[in-house]
């Protein structure tokens, strides 16, 4: 007990000896304690393990930390006073070695890492609960990839406009949503070159101002659905049936057509040849149409071109024409008898 008590007052005659370079090695030197020179700080060196600091409280000079005071050039993480992780040397770098991860939480069930050994990727693992990504601007340079769900909150705005930014969807990346931007400014939605795109759901609801367009441009659209005028499919719609909305609740001023025959004798059913293939059809010219019936038919701006007329209301005027004409065969096969 002496010998000890006796080594002790010895190694506190050693430290209280204003000598620089004084070292104290521990367990197979590889850690220690060191002071080199006045200018110097104290070195308090781990081994290979690392160096651990335990205590209930470990506090730090939060003056020297913030300001970098207590190391010239190397950088070191520490708690200030306040309990806030600061840098020791706001200018340096501050490093973790590859394949380190650095555990957040109570459980270490949370941490970042740089995976280098496995696919040179920075991971930042939440825990079971998930990662909340936080700020009034969050941005992605780059590949956003994911086996899971990617659920968002928020707003979600995508500045870079063209195909070459587009949503890339499928094995081939054939599949597209992107904004193209110019004078139409449209938000395109273009699916695969062998199967289409497909709108799936209990109803689809689409709601425009101006119309949907099919095979055609913004500026084409002048109804609810447009097509092109193609002497072809691309120019067809092929239905069962057309429903109208033709019930009483939504008419006035309802009235038996006068004199339907005279209408029919100032139209005339022509044949014709389509300009851009050449194909017999049979039908009316819509000018010549609007000249007796103006309401069944659509003009263009300049109110001289018509754009296309309603064939289906004529069937009124042939009804009622039939009808009549009818009429006039009984009354002469009355006569006859």
């Amino acid at each position: 007990m002496a010998t000890r008590s006796k080594s002790l007052i010895d190694l506190d005659k050693l430290l209280s000896v204003p000598r620089f370079n004084r070292k104290i090695n521990f367990g197979n030197n590889s850690a220690a304690i060191q002071f080199t020179n006045s200018n110097s700080r104290l070195i308090v060196s781990g081994s290979s393990e690392g160096l651990n600091l335990g205590g209930e409280s470990i506090f730090f000079d939060s003056a020297a930390v913030a300001s970098g005071a207590i190391a010239s050039s190397d950088n070191f993480l520490a708690l200030d006073a306040n309990n806030k992780l600061v840098r020791s040397n706001p200018a340096a770098n501050l490093r973790f070695d590859d394949d380190v991860k650095v555990h957040f939480g109570n459980d270490n069930d949370a941490f970042i890492q740089y995976r280098e050994t496995d696919d040179d990727f920075l991971v930042i693992s939440g825990s079971s609960a998930g990662i909340v990504l936080s700020g009034s601007k969050i941005q992605i340079a780059g590949t956003l990839e994911g086996a899971s769900p990617l659920r968002i909150g928020g707003e979600l705005q995508f500045v870079s406009s063209g195909k070459s930014n587009a949503f890339k969807f499928g094995p081939n990346q054939e599949a597209k949503l992107f904004y193209r931007d110019g004078a139409d400014g449209t938000l395109v939605l273009s699916g695969t070159a062998a199967h289409g795109t497909e709108l799936q759901g209990t109803a689809v609801v689409v709601n425009t101002t101006l119309g949907i367009g099919v095979g055609v441009d913004n500026g084409d659209i002048t109804h609810a659905i447009t097509l092109p005028n193609r002497d072809n499919p691309s120019g067809q719609i092929k239905a069962n049936a057309f429903l109208s909305y033709s019930s009483q609740r939504y008419k006035k001023d309802i009235k038996v057509l006068d004199d339907p025959m005279d209408t029919l004798n100032k139209i005339d059913g022509v044949s014709f040849k389509w300009k851009d293939t050449d194909r017999l059809d049979y039908g009316f010219i819509a000018e010549e149409v609007g000249k007796v019936l103006p309401n069944i038919v659509t003009w263009e701006d300049n109110k001289r071109d018509a754009q296309g007329m309603d064939y289906l209301k004529i069937i009124s005027f042939l009804v009622e024409a039939t009808k009549k004409q009818q009429k006039e065969i009984d009354k002469l096969k009355q006569m006859l008898e």
